[in-house]
């Protein structure tokens, strides 16, 4: 099996950039208001730097390769690793676990896969729906049938 190498997708690249839009526009309506403060204009433009260095940061280091082996992610801030011989479960699941985080286009799809008492998370955000869809083909090949679930729970 040859290396398998998805990467940030572009799509949610474009949807990252117009959300700042509003954050880069607040300056602009105080302004038609006539509330110049100077101290406003410099914090929103902090601020809209800092998401923007944040956003490209991350789309620049995300990489997600699969190989015979497993599969390795470098997210924004450290890499992991996952060895296929030490998944004991996997399963796709409808969103996160967690209400604070809902960051997508509902209904957005997470692969767990399980090794021991630690869960690696692959979201279908970074990758994009069709690219997701490949990855779990090609996880459907490599684990066994009893160890990938890939109805959605």
């Amino acid at each position: 099996m040859t290396e398998q190498i998805f990467r940030f997708h572009g799509g949610r690249l474009v949807r990252n950039f117009v959300s700042l839009v509003p954050l880069a526009a607040f300056p602009v309506a105080l302004h038609h208001l006539g509330k110049d403060d100077p101290a406003l204009i410099v914090f929103f433009s902090v601020i809209a730097i800092g998401f923007t260095i944040g956003v490209v940061f991350t789309a620049m280091r995300f990489r997600m390769s699969v190989n015979a082996n497993g599969i390795l992610c470098r997210g924004r801030f450290k890499t992991r690793t996952v060895r296929f011989d030490d998944v004991t479960a996997a399963f796709v699941r409808q969103g996160r676990d967690k209400a604070s985080r809902f960051m997508g286009p509902p209904p957005f799809r997470e692969l767990v896969l399980k090794s021991g008492d630690t869960k690696f998370v692959i979201s279908s955000l970074p990758l994009g729906p069709d690219a997701f869809d490949e990855l779990l083909s090609i996880l459907a090949q490599r684990l066994p049938d009893d160890v990938l679930d890939v109805r959605v729970s």
